[in-house]
């Protein structure tokens, strides 16, 4: 009753809010009909994007990250402890890109990446045309280079030599090995200056002080400010020709870190962190399982911390997932897609451990123990796929939540 009550109430206000939309509506067309004489400036709607994604190997990653896959037309920050798993997980991304038809252009700064490593993880992917590499000398040379990449690929999509959505992965291992010509002559200089200073001295002159780098100390300063210039010149780049980079930065600990600080600090400059859309941490712990009552090591797993997202909401503080790869063990050295996936759906509820320690997944039992479902997994191809593809609805499930208007 109380419900049929108010109900002529609310048809008498009717006209009045009519009346007060249509007014909104017609003073909205005026906002509109004179948009256009404020030279550049557009309808949000024709500038602002959403976000689109590369949905990659990892599946906890890709869920992490909110959006289902790793952004385009961003750029991510990504450190951790030394030989954590970060030019792993930046070649994974990149096979995932090459596996959907894109480029993955990687820039070896290290010169550390072995051939046989990149296809022991990579498979066919590694093969691809559109696996590129930069043959690294200067700073300037990287930064000319990367944007005559991601123009062309943005020129070849107009003229219709490329598919429209053909984007690409430009991954930096690492940021701190590039090295810009200023310093090389500086540090040639420095040589030089050396063998004058011990000249000096051996004749009882006054040395002169150069610095450990040449510079009196400056090269840091120097590079954090050629990478703050690069990012900027990045942003705008990465943007219009739809494009996407991954820069790893060296991480060391932080001997002035407080009770409740990160215990660790990122170089390159803050600038790297500022203007990320997405800033990731990289750790490892080893995967063991128990043979003749011994431990023994059959994998790595990688632990990936979003501490800064500009793609999605934030669940938490941060954000994270997993990511695992073997030894040879187990089933063949490489990635372990197995584990990442049987880990995600055991944390929603949709596999779990039943008596005897069964893994049990829509009924079908994998194999008693994780490991025993992973190589289960490897020697079924039908099988995984169909478990990969519960995996991926589940992702794609979840983020489609959290996009849905509250």
């Amino acid at each position: 009753m109380a419900r049929h009550a108010k109900a002529p109430a609310k048809a008498k206000a009717a006209p009045e809010k009519s009346g007060a939309a249509a007014a909104n509506r017609d003073r909205l067309a005026q906002l509109g009909a004179v948009a256009n004489k404020f030279g550049a400036w557009r309808p949000a709607p024709e500038v602002l994007r959403e976000v689109s994604v590369v949905p990659t190997r990892f599946i906890q990653y890709d869920l992490a990250s909110g959006v289902g896959g790793h952004p385009l037309a961003r750029f991510t920050l990504l450190h951790g402890p030394s030989s954590e798993g970060k030019s792993e997980f930046l070649l994974g991304v990149g096979c995932s890109f090459l596996e959907r038809g894109h480029y993955f252009a990687m820039i070896d700064a290290e010169r550390t990446t072995p051939a046989s490593w990149v296809r022991k993880l990579g498979g066919e992917a590694a093969l691809s045309p559109g696996f590129l590499a930069l043959p690294v000398t200067t700073y300037e040379q990287v930064r000319e280079e990367v944007r005559r990449l991601c123009d062309g690929i943005a020129a070849e999509r107009a003229r219709g030599k490329l598919p429209s959505d053909t984007t690409a992965l430009i991954g930096v291992d690492s940021i701190r090995k590039l090295v810009p010509k200023r310093l090389w002559e500086a540090l040639s200089k420095a040589v030089a200056a050396d063998e004058d200073d011990a000249n000096a001295k051996r004749k009882g002159r006054k040395a002169k002080d150069t610095g450990i780098d040449g510079i009196g100390g400056r090269a840091g300063q120097i590079k954090a400010a050629l990478n703050a210039a690069w990012v900027d010149e990045l942003v705008p780049l990465l943007a219009d020709t739809n494009t996407t980079m991954i820069v790893i930065s060296r991480e060391t600990k932080d001997a002035d870190a407080g009770l409740y600080d990160r215990e660790w600090k990122v170089g390159g400059g803050s600038a790297l962190f500022y203007d990320s859309s997405l800033a990731i941490r990289a750790t490892r712990t080893y995967v063991t399982m128990e043979v003749n009552d011994k431990p023994v090591t059959v994998g790595e797993k990688h632990r990936l911390e979003i501490f800064k997202t500009k793609v999605s909401g934030r669940r938490t503080r941060t954000t994270a997932g997993n990511y695992y790869t073997s030894n040879g063990v187990l089933i063949p050295a490489g990635f372990d897609p197995y584990r990442d996936a049987l880990e995600l759906l055991v944390g929603a509820g949709l596999a779990e451990a039943k008596g005897g320690g069964w893994l049990v997944w829509q009924g079908k039992r994998l194999g008693q123990g994780i490991h025993s479902a992973v190589k289960r997994l490897h020697g079924d191809p039908a099988l995984w796929a169909a478990v990969a593809a519960d995996a991926r609805k589940f992702v794609e499930e979840q983020i489609r939540a959290e996009e849905a208007p509250r």
